[in-house]
């Protein structure tokens, strides 16, 4: 129960980070620039290092333990790369959704607007005038979508060992944290007034605690459900590290830029390497 209680207060405080858009309206366009610089290296690092050393060795460290439990038999071990591979379709998916209802939704006149993305980069978005844009509808859909899973993944770590939640929260933060600052500016230049995109982007983060509680209740009728959605995870981020964020770090094409940026994707690496070392699995 306490893994739990603390699962849902680490979803809430990552929730809340869908508020900090605000305060990032007044900031000059090169600060954001290399804060989502710093950021992005960074979390692409720990994205890709959890997958990799945290939540495909604890999938496989489950399996082992429903097998001397008797809830499975040894020919399911493949089922474990079955789901890590279902969690990077649905990723992409996912995103291919969004993307496909973006280009398709209207064919009205529109007029563009240009914002900076999740990454300080600029993005054109189209509105129809005298209307709100359909993309800021389909931001928060997709949003949603997305934080439901988050609320999932951080629970099930959570129930698996405190460790691993830990973890799997930092780098489920580090990810969050810029891409809520895009989805602000997305849904202002949506169309949404300051209020009403904040209030629009945090009901779309808390999704995150239906996540956390869904979570729960199938992990108590389910027996390899944990075991199974780590390794559902474990494809998720490998999506999201390798085919969403390390794209935009091999866009830079200045040495000295590059240099510092492939640094500190290192130490985001190093860092879940040592949190990984250093926290007890309890």
């Amino acid at each position: 129960m306490l893994e739990a209680i603390l699962a849902f207060s680490l979803i809430f405080v990552i929730g809340c980070t869908s508020l900090v858009g605000v305060f990032f309206l007044s900031v000059n366009e090169s600060k954001l620039d290399k804060i989502l610089f710093y950021l992005l290296a960074f979390a692409t690092g720990t994205i890709l290092a959890t997958a990799i050393f945290d939540l495909i060795p604890e999938s496989i460290h489950g399996f082992d333990e429903l097998l001397a439990d008797g809830h499975v038999v040894e020919d399911d071990m493949f089922l474990i790369f079955v789901f890590i591979m279902l969690g990077f379709v649905t990723f992409f998916v996912l995103e291919r959704f969004i993307y496909w209802f973006h280009g398709h939704a209207h064919e009205e006149e529109k007029e563009k607007f240009v914002c900076h993305d999740t990454f300080g980069k600029e993005v054109e978005i189209e509105r129809e005038k005298g209307g709100k844009s359909t993309i800021a509808l389909l931001n928060l859909i997709g949003d949603g979508l997305h934080n439901l899973l988050d609320g999932i993944i951080i629970m099930v770590s959570f129930l698996q060992n405190v460790g691993l939640g830990i973890v799997v929260t930092m780098a489920v933060f580090i990810h969050e944290f810029p891409q809520e600052i895009g989805d602000f500016g997305i849904l202002l230049y949506g169309g949404l007034g300051k209020k009403k995109a904040l209030l629009a982007n945090f009901a779309s983060a808390m999704v995150a605690m239906l996540g956390g509680l869904l979570a729960l209740i199938l992990s108590g009728f389910v027996a390899s459900f944990n075991t199974s959605f780590l390794g559902f995870s474990a494809g998720g981020f490998i999506y999201i590290g390798g085919v969403e964020l390390m794209p935009e770090l091999l866009k830079e094409k200045n040495l000295k830029r590059s240099i510092l940026q492939a640094c500190v994707f290192f130490t985001g690496i190093a860092t879940v390497f040592l949190m990984l070392r250093l926290l007890p699995h309890v």
